[in-house]
């Protein structure tokens, strides 16, 4: 159903429950008929087991799922270091990128993360390689798939490792059960169950520091004196800073503490020193590692000066746990169970010390984390630098729900952790999991998904580099209602009319719903907005219209249905000033960026203060522009034609025109029916040449002004869309300096040519008139780089065929 807009004077809140966003209240109605009847816990013969492959399937469908997305951010620089330990015996990284080692798992170019070259002036990458050796093993047997399946076996054995631990503390399986979903249905552990990381392993290794612990627990009351566990445990703990530098903390504080309940067990210096023994030699190591590389043995001198302070510690505390984009609980608020669990061990003499010592390592380790302007963690998932201590959670969390005695906690727990399984299928299920790499420049991705009709975004808390108010104002806007929320349930209890289980748990999710709408709406009139979002709304109508063969449109206004056709002429979008980077000039920041645009025809308006200007028009953020012009006084619209979907509507202008654009709109004319689309897709960029525009539909090909490359062995999909109506189109070949065969196919057509270094050809291409534009595949079997065949060069670009539309 296309609706842009609902009549009447309904606040702005009451969308709340529409779009997606209606799929809770079938999940709470769901929760609310299991919840009328009484359940027995099922009895699991073998519950650590069972854990573990559970959690390998959750991974392994997510991973199914992303895959598109993945290797992507940081993990392919890992990646290329392990391709360096395995090839060369090294991890200098500047012959495999430039002999591109990386394109058996990356479309695109790569080039070395690094910011400080080692004291030889070899490159060596900033991140550090332990992660990289780790799964090496794999990577040599069965490549980028093999550590993937590496990784998810070792997150399985960690989750495993997790509820025996959550059990042993809390006594209760149930109790063993919560925190170990707690943590294994959250999305920030899914995700980084199976990413080139090393907060994964990280995260198993710190979790085999806290069986330390209990083991030595166990064995102050046993007589057992084997060595061998201990030497395990300290060679776990000593890989650590292997990791990650900022692992080094956690590695020192859980060897601190398991020294400190050493002297209690049987065979005390020996346990300690076989403890001891393969840390002292690994840190020995790890100092000389930096010495010999860079000549120093400070370890953060990789990270080339990476901006630091104790001011940052405040913001980067909230938003790692609260920010909607990068925190942990706006996507698992389950785990504020942990949170209340740790008060409860705290209180109860028998678990007192498990609270501290959870509190000593985790602490100065988040300390560490937000000390660094870097918490966010990059492109990746959520909460990622939270991972390393996200299994320990568990404990608190099974503790806590131990300790819960009334329904009303139980129920909101139980709602908690409904909530972040819902949360991480969205962001796993839906668009190849791009919903979980979010941008510092912009909202939570998913919320617009949820519900694209109301500024979600303003509603949460929401970390700025150059305004922290959105976040802690959310925090204590979000923090008053929970509370608030807790004591309203818990005085439910008493009513009479509610002592049947369903009839509490459904008012228990009416308090929820109502209490989420008066945060949200407080913190709109925090933020002085209204809450409305049309063009987000307005948007998801023309992909609709697009995408969906069946639809029934109606105005409401006047109670009479639309023509299809008629739905997307009635809009008109009004998108806000854009707010992301631009490029290297200031010019480069875009004036406005319209996301995700189905194919169709548009017509842009744009309000001026004046005339006098120029403005440019593209689809990507790069130099290429499909439309340029002045903006003149006459207030004349400009047009555009996409047969394909494309990555965003980007507009950009001079300096003069930036001074008097005051706004755009956008009139859609036509979108293509579904039966017309020439692709499901997307364009990444757009050319215009001589005769034609050119969309690319993917990252394997590098336009470029005149003409464009296709990359090196490889194929590529490009949709060519003519000036003018016509035949046919050539197309002039010219191969690289290497012996090459191209193939060019356009729906059932194809040519295929064997050409020698520099050989050049032209072919006449048929095409599709009836749509005005034509999907090409081009595909390549060898390719040179331009820094390999002339030293002067520094393009690393692996080219295949370059190609030139001529008429």
């Amino acid at each position: 159903l296309a609706v842009p807009w609902l009549p009447g004077t309904l606040p702005s809140i009451a969308l709340l429950w529409t779009g997606r966003m209606a799929w809770l209240i079938w999940l709470a109605v769901a929760l609310c008929m299991v919840a009328s009847k009484e359940h027995r816990l099922l009895r699991v013969t073998r519950p650590q087991i069972t854990a573990g492959a559970l959690a390998f399937t959750v991974g392994a469908i997510a991973f199914w799922q992303v895959a598109p997305s993945v290797p992507g951010g940081d993990e392919p620089h890992y990646l290329v270091i392990t391709q360096s330990l395995l090839k060369d015996g090294d991890i200098r990284i500047e012959n495999n990128h430039r002999q591109g080692d990386y394109r058996a798992y990356v479309s695109g170019d790569l080039k070395p993360d690094f910011r400080v070259r080692g004291r030889n002036g070899e490159i060596y990458s900033i991140h550090a390689p332990g992660v990289s050796a780790l799964v090496a093993p794999a990577f040599a047997i069965a490549g980028y798939g093999g550590v993937v399946v590496f990784l998810l076996l070792l997150s399985a054995a960690g989750s495993a490792l997790t509820w025996h631990l959550a059990w042993f503390v809390s006594k209760r399986e149930d109790a063993a059960w919560f925190g170990w979903a707690a943590v294994t249905l959250s999305a920030t552990w899914i995700f980084h169950s199976f990413t080139v990381y090393p907060d994964g392993p990280g995260a198993v290794l710190t979790l085999t520091g806290v069986w330390a612990l209990l083991r030595a627990e166990r064995e102050a009351t046993s007589t057992e004196e084997s060595m061998v566990p201990w030497l395990l445990h300290g060679a776990a703990l000593a890989a650590l800073p292997w990791m990650h530098t900022r692992f080094a903390a956690i590695a020192g504080l859980t060897g601190a503490l398991v020294l400190l309940r050493l002297p209690r067990v049987p065979n005390a210096a020996g346990k300690a020193l076989a403890f001891l023994c393969i840390p002292a030699v690994s840190a020995l190591g790890w100092i000389g590692y930096f010495i010999k590389i860079y000549g120093t043995p400070d370890p953060s001198v990789p990270y080339g000066g990476e901006p630091n302070s104790l001011a940052f510690i405040p913001d980067g505390l909230a938003g790692l746990l609260f920010d909607q984009r990068f925190g942990l609980l706006p996507y698992a608020p389950v785990l504020l169970c942990a949170a209340a669990g740790i008060c409860v061990m705290a209180v109860r003499s028998r678990l007192r010390r498990y609270a501290l010592e959870l509190l000593f390592v985790v602490g100065p380790y988040l300390l560490v984390v937000s000390y660094v302007a870097m918490w966010w963690g990059g492109r990746s998932a959520p909460a990622r630098f939270f991972v390393p201590v996200l299994p320990w959670m568990a404990i608190p969390a099974a503790v806590g729900w131990t300790a819960v005695s009334s329904r009303g906690a139980r129920a909101l727990a139980l709602a908690a952790l409904a909530f972040t399984a819902f949360a991480s299928a969205s962001l796993v299920l839906v668009g190849d999991g791009h919903l979980a790499y979010n941008s510092r420049l912009a909202y939570a991705n998913w919320l617009e998904w949820l519900n694209g009709s109301l500024d979600l975004g303003r509603g949460l808390p929401a970390w700025w580099r150059e305004d922290e108010a959105p976040l802690f104002r959310g925090i204590a806007i979000w923090g008053s209602a929970a509370v608030a929320g807790y004591f309203v349930v818990r005085s439910l209890i008493r009513v009479g009319r509610l002592q049947n289980r369903g009839a509490f748990a459904a008012a228990s999710a009416l308090v929820a719903a109502v209490f989420a709408m008066v945060s949200i709406t407080v913190s709109w009139a925090a933020s002085g907005v209204g809450g409305r979002a049309a063009v987000p709304a307005q948007l998801d109508a023309l992909r609709r219209l697009s995408t969906e063969p069946r639809l029934l449109a109606f105005d409401l206004n006047a109670f009479t249905r639309l023509r299809r056709s008629a739905v997307a002429s009635a809009l008109h979008i009004e998108p806000s000033f854009s707010s992301s980077d631009g490029g290297a000039g200031r010019n480069d920041r875009p004036l406005f960026v319209i996301p995700a645009v189905p194919a169709g025809e548009y017509r842009l308006r744009f309000a001026r203060r004046s005339a006098g200007g120029w403005l440019m028009v593209g689809i990507g953020r790069d130099q290429f522009a499909l439309r340029t012009g002045p903006l003149d006084s006459g207030g004349a619209p400009m047009s555009l034609t996409f047969p394909v979907d494309v990555r965003a509507i980007v507009v950009r202008g001079d300096e003069e025109a930036r001074r008097n654009v005051q706004g755009v709109t956008i009139e859609p004319a036509r979108i293509l029916h579904p039966g017309e689309r020439l692709s499901k897709d997307f364009a990444r960029r757009a050319v215009r040449y001589a005769a034609a525009t050119a969309f690319f539909m993917d990252d394997r090909s590098f336009p470029e002004p005149e003409a464009f490359w296709v990359g090196g062995a490889r194929d590529s999909v490009v949709v060519l869309q003519p000036d003018q109506p016509r035949a046919t189109i050539t197309l002039l070949l010219r191969n690289g300096p290497v012996e090459n065969r191209v193939m060019v196919e356009a729906g059932s057509w194809r040519d295929a040519a064997r050409l020698g270094p520099g050989e050049e050809r032209q072919i006449d291409v048929p095409l599709d008139r009836a749509r005005g534009a034509t999907r090409l595949r081009f595909t390549t079997s060898a390719g040179f780089r331009p820094s390999t065949a002339d030293p002067k060069s520094r393009d690393d670009r692996f080219l295949g065929v370059w190609i030139k539309v001529t008429t």
